[in-house]
């Protein structure tokens, strides 16, 4: 039987509670050994204003040439509530203006194919999100989940670079 770990990546893109107060990457993650990432960001009830969320897409670590279009679904709920676990429909995006009445306190969960990143006939190999908070404050924690691995292993090599 193999583990969840063994079969999926599991990345911390940011440390816990990083301020996204201006324009916030993620850490960038190389795609090329996956087919899938699905991306959780945490807000803090403290979140105010606007944030807007992409998923730049790049040939190096960290560069955003071109958006992405991503799946998304709000939790109903903050953690520990009721109903924290049921999710709104899926929705697509490049560009997700994130208003802080909506998405304060709650779970947002991205998903995107790998194959989403090809883009006007480039396929891009490495992902970075990022939080354009120039209008906003908030605290955020974000992890990936990269599934689908090309070749699994016990032991899979890192995607963060």
């Amino acid at each position: 039987m193999a583990w969840f770990s063994q079969s999926h990546g599991i990345v911390p893109l940011t440390a816990q509670g990083a301020d996204a107060t201006s324009s916030l990457d993620l850490d960038s993650i190389n795609m090329a050994k996956y087919d899938q990432v699905t991306v959780c960001i945490l807000f803090a009830a403290s979140l105010v204003g606007d944030n807007v969320l992409t998923f730049g897409c790049g040939a190096t670590d960290g560069t955003k040439t071109a958006n992405a279009t991503f799946h998304y679904r709000l939790g109903s709920a903050a953690p520990k509530a009721t109903s924290s676990d049921v999710y709104a429909a899926d929705a697509t995006s490049a560009s997700l203006t994130l208003t802080a009445a909506t998405y304060q306190g709650k779970l947002l969960v991205c998903e995107l194919d790998a194959a989403e990143m090809n883009i006007s006939d480039t396929q891009y190999q490495y992902l970075t999100v990022n939080l354009d908070g120039t209008a906003s404050t908030g605290t955020v924690t974000a992890w990936a989940v990269m599934s689908r691995p090309t070749y699994a292993e016990a032991v899979m090599d890192s995607v963060v670079v």
